[in-house]
């Protein structure tokens, strides 16, 4: 395929990739900086799950918060986590539903639902995974 020219000198794009394709902003970061990924493994471990509340909420409340953000790839790892803690597709598909109606983030809410999907199929699972 031909990359396409915004006009700007000589920036040229491929055509939009699979965000599959993508390498893991976590490797990059390890990459760049090991103990950049050390410290936020540490930050993480002290803060997870939080006190008081289990550990399929947490993964339920970031896989939610990441749909509305538009971050496919952790959305996807956090809805598989839900699913490994007993969690339904449908029970997450319902959650995302109900977000629309107070947060009017209509696409974001389809997006998520398109990625459940994908998650579910490249896991092999429509209902629930198995750990």
């Amino acid at each position: 395929m031909k990359p396409w020219s915004l006009g700007i000198g000589d920036i040229h794009l491929k055509p939009a990739m699979k965000t599959t394709d993508r390498k893991p902003s976590s490797q990059r970061l390890v990459e760049a900086n090991p103990d950049a990924m050390s410290h936020y493994r540490k930050m993480r471990g002290e803060l997870w799950p939080p006190a008081g509340v289990d550990e399929t909420t947490c993964e339920i409340m970031l896989a939610m918060q990441l749909a509305v953000l538009g971050r496919e790839i952790p959305f996807k790892v956090h809805a598989l986590r839900a699913l490994s803690h007993g969690v339904t597709k449908d029970q997450l598909e319902g959650l995302l539903l109900s977000g629309l109606g107070v947060s009017l983030v209509a696409f974001e809410t389809a997006q998520a639902l398109i990625w459940l999907d994908e998650a579910c199929a490249e896991a092999g699972a429509s209902a629930t995974v198995q750990t």
